[in-house]
């Protein structure tokens, strides 16, 4: 098994190994009870979710930051930074302090969750000064360096942060630990989209780019097995393919695009210059790949409730 593929092995594994672990507080004598509080009101999927959407936030601010500072789709760049920075500054003050906008119905209470956020807003401060200079300059790429340089620990303390809500807050009666499984792969897909873009853009403007070849060709790698894994199944890690038509409709566009996206790719990985018009492209086609994983996102939380 490849490096790669056995990383992915092992996420799932885990997933697998946490899901199935909550799975089983069914037969405690406290079932009832917790299902009959969750039933009354609750904002757990919602905390879960938006702490999911912090981490593909990290990296989409860091690609069209590069996007916007090196000329490439400007327009576009420009908006998805904006949308991108106000999402982000409003998602992480409704988890410590609620948003009812967002359904975060009440205050975080829990001391760790609390320093878990708390280190995300510090870490997102050190860029925030960054970001307002490049949306009012777009060629501040002094701006950009910074923004790229703290985005894998943002990634990371994001990612903590997503991984102590989940386990906080996820309801053993709502999801099957499979379903939740392939809940979770396809999140982390949003992410990987925007983490190829940021990459693809430190080759291309010369800003790390040895790093960011070897980055690029493995996130290419762990995208494709994860979509195709989704797909197709991958039984020896407990994943079964896609369980009804609309989600292999879901995936089988998001790989008809990718086999788009990932020649552009390879050329940078292979040591190989893109026009501005491929460049544009990659940066484009990634964000519709984006998109194109919410509505599978969603069709996967559909198809989970149907028997809850």
């Amino acid at each position: 098994m490849s490096r790669t593929r056995h990383a992915l092995f092992t996420l799932i594994s885990m997933a697998v190994l946490s899901a199935t672990t909550s799975a089983a507080q069914e037969n405690t004598d406290q079932a009832e009870i917790i299902e009959a509080q969750y039933d009354i009101e609750s904002d757990g999927a919602d905390r879960i979710r938006i702490a999911g959407q912090l981490r593909t936030l990290t990296q989409q601010v860091a690609a069209a930051s590069c996007a916007l500072t090196s000329d490439i789709a400007v327009e576009e760049a420009h908006d998805v930074l904006e949308h991108a920075t106000a999402q982000f500054d409003r998602y992480i003050v409704a988890l410590k302090d609620g948003d009812e906008g967002l359904h975060i119905l009440h205050p975080e209470t829990r001391r760790l969750t609390i320093a878990d956020i708390d280190h995300v807003r510090e870490e997102w401060e050190l860029i925030h000064g960054a970001i307002e200079s490049i949306l009012v300059d777009g060629h501040d790429v002094e701006s950009a360096h910074i923004i790229d340089d703290h985005n894998l620990k943002l990634l990371e303390l994001t990612s903590i942060l997503s991984s102590d809500i989940t386990s906080q807050y996820t309801h053993p009666f709502e999801i099957s630990a499979a379903d939740a499984m392939m809940i979770e792969i396809a999140g982390r897909q949003r992410m990987l989209t925007q983490k190829m873009a940021k990459d693809a853009c430190e080759i291309w403007t010369g800003y790390h780019a040895e790093e960011a070849k070897e980055d690029l060709a493995q996130t290419m790698t762990i995208f494709e097995t994860s979509l195709r894994a989704l797909r197709f199944g991958m039984p020896e890690a407990g994943l079964q393919e896609a369980p009804n038509d609309t989600i292999r409709a879901d995936l089988d566009h998001l790989l008809e695009r990718w086999e788009i996206i990932k020649v552009n790719e390879q050329i940078l990985v292979d040591g190989g210059t893109l026009t501005d018009d491929q460049k544009t492209e990659v940066f484009h086609d990634l964000e519709v790949e984006l998109a194109e994983l919410d509505q599978l996102l969603l069709d996967y939380k559909e198809y989970a409730e149907r028997a809850h």
